[in-house]
């Protein structure tokens, strides 16, 4: 599931995964936790900006993505490579 506020970063994310083999459902905006709980994801894949407790507030594995320099702690794809390693490592973990 690849949520986002901007539609443009969100259909690129989408693209990117989409040539990694990996089923995606984009979804525009801040979903609720209860519609995340319906999809029932493998994996999020958070493009930034975002609210905070969106990824905080959750039990499932997730990526985040950002195309401008972020300050966080966590690990940041901010490529199509560097978003591809990721996926492979979360899937591979998660599985």
């Amino acid at each position: 599931m690849i949520l986002g506020r901007l539609v443009a970063t969100v259909q690129r994310v989408s693209r990117y995964c989409l040539e990694q083999m990996v089923e995606v459902l984009p979804y525009y905006g801040v979903p609720t936790g209860e519609e995340i709980t319906l999809f029932d994801p493998d994996i999020l894949i958070i493009c930034l900006p975002a609210p905070e407790q969106l990824y905080l507030q959750t039990d499932k594995p997730f990526i985040l993505w950002s195309e401008l320099e972020a300050n966080f702690k966590l690990p940041i794809a901010s490529n199509p490579a560097e978003l591809a390693k990721m996926l492979r490592q979360t899937l591979q973990d998660f599985n």
